[in-house]
């Protein structure tokens, strides 16, 4: 009889009972198969019995030790995984840092909401000297400061560039006008709630982009009830203003004076930058983006009026301000010079200055044309957006109805929420980009990206 233990680290014990008369044969077998011998033990099984009960309380008593220790050190295993992230990424800053015989050296900008803050860490923190200065020789990055309702819409004019401190911060009139365009545009009540709840499936991964999302759907539920519509259908409710498929002319109408309406604020916003918080009298005044531009936009549009035969002014009204504002960006230069009482007029030579101001006219009156005809494209938009649902009502009629024809009835709509609604979203941006922000805003500063501590 004998007992055998399976090798490396197997806790296998088997018992092999045999005569003695086979023994060795046994053991040969049993040391070719890999297992060693080991001998029964002495003791009684009671014996055995007791010892393991006084291991199974030593075992128990170990447990609740363990326990015990956890409860009172709950807030140290909580922040372990926080901490040994905070180690490694020191450990990263510390390997970038300037480094002295006894110091190690930061530097960085705090917002001057934090500054005594900051001071105090010094107060915090042992072998630590904080030191604060006032003055430095460059520009600081820009924090923004925006209600929960406009905070979302800093993402997207983060992606045209961040603003300096010496222009207005855009974001309250971009998410404004934003979503007045993207309503217009996608007006409908049943899809804007659709982009609605989607948006907070979106917020478990992206909360800005959610945010963003939930926003421009509301601005389409609004719209949609101006408009009427639901899922494309514009009879279930009544419109409470128009009905964009039945007044083609006067929806693009609308829209070219919306978009007028937009350009003077950023024009507005433009000059006041340019004058209050950059002192740039050039461009405030005599610039393309500045008075001079505002007056050949309003110039232009009076024009327009009088040849429509609608005469708010008479047309030689508009004449005399387009010519004016003309002559105010062509000698741009000498007359701020003057004013500014300035002995250096021009960069180069005078011709060369005159013929690029020259050329530069014809490029101010283009740019105010296509500005203008731009924003159509809201009107064409809310006039397209029907009459795509259009088109597949006319597929749906053709495929008989019932099941199928309300199946791609479903079908359009979710082509129109996705496909309509990414492209809704493009041609909004493009308009803000594009024909507002090259009005009144540069976005040439640096985000502030602070270093969060982890609670």
């Amino acid at each position: 009889m004998a007992m055998t233990d399976k090798i490396k680290n197997s806790k296998e014990n088997y018992l092999l009972v045999y005569p003695k008369q086979v023994s060795e044969d046994i053991g040969r077998a049993v040391n070719t198969m890999g297992f060693i011998d080991k001998k029964l033990p002495d003791e009684n099984l009671d014996s055995i019995e007791s010892k393991l009960s006084e291991v199974n309380q030593e075992l128990d008593s170990l447990e609740n030790e363990i326990e015990n220790f956890k409860k009172n050190n709950e807030e140290t295993f909580e922040s372990l995984p926080s901490t040994v992230e905070y180690y490694e990424k020191s450990e990263d800053i510390i390997s970038k840092m300037a480094k002295g015989e006894k110091y190690l050296y930061l530097t960085g900008w705090v917002p001057n909401s934090k500054v005594k803050e900051f001071e105090n860490l010094s107060k915090k923190y042992d072998k630590t000297n904080v030191e604060v200065k006032k003055k430095y020789n460059q520009e600081p990055p820009t924090k923004l400061r925006n209600n929960k309702l406009f905070r979302p819409f800093e993402f997207l004019v983060n992606m045209y560039g961040a603003p300096n401190y010496n222009e207005i911060d855009p974001t309250p009139f971009f998410a404004v006008s934003y979503m007045l365009l993207y309503g217009m545009m996608f007006g409908d009540l049943g899809q804007g709630l659709v982009f609605v709840l989607l948006s907070f499936l979106v917020d478990k991964k992206d909360k800005t982009f959610g945010a963003l999302i939930r926003r421009v759907g509301f601005s389409a539920c609004f719209f949609g009830l101006m408009y009427g519509s639901v899922f494309g259908i514009e009879t279930l409710i009544p419109a409470i203003l128009i009905k964009p498929f039945d007044n083609i002319m006067k929806v693009l109408i609308a829209s070219v004076a919306f978009g007028i309406g937009l350009l003077v604020i950023a024009y507005c916003m433009g000059i006041y930058n340019k004058l209050v918080k950059q002192n740039n009298i050039e461009e405030g005044i005599f610039g393309k983006e500045g008075i001079a531009g505002l007056m050949m936009m309003i110039s232009f549009v009076l024009i327009i009026l009088n040849i429509v035969k609608v005469n708010p002014m008479p047309i030689s009204v508009g004449f005399a301000l387009l010519i004016a504002s003309i002559v105010m960006i062509v000698f741009s230069k000498p007359i701020a010079a003057k004013i500014e009482k300035r002995d250096e007029i021009f960069e180069s030579s005078a011709f060369d200055y005159y013929v690029e101001s020259s050329f530069s006219i014809i490029e101010a009156l283009l740019s105010v044309f296509s500005n203008l005809v731009s924003f159509t494209r809201v009107g064409a938009f809310a006039i397209n957006h029907v009459g795509l649902y259009m088109a597949f009502e006319v597929m749906s009629k053709i495929a008989g109805g019932g099941i199928k024809g309300l199946i791609i009835l479903i079908l359009g709509n979710i082509l129109i929420i996705g496909l309509e609604g990414m492209i809704v979203f493009i041609q909004g941006l493009r308009l803000e980009f594009y024909e507002m922000f090259s009005k009144y805003y540069q976005g040439n500063g640096r985000k502030f990206r602070p270093v969060k501590e982890r609670k």
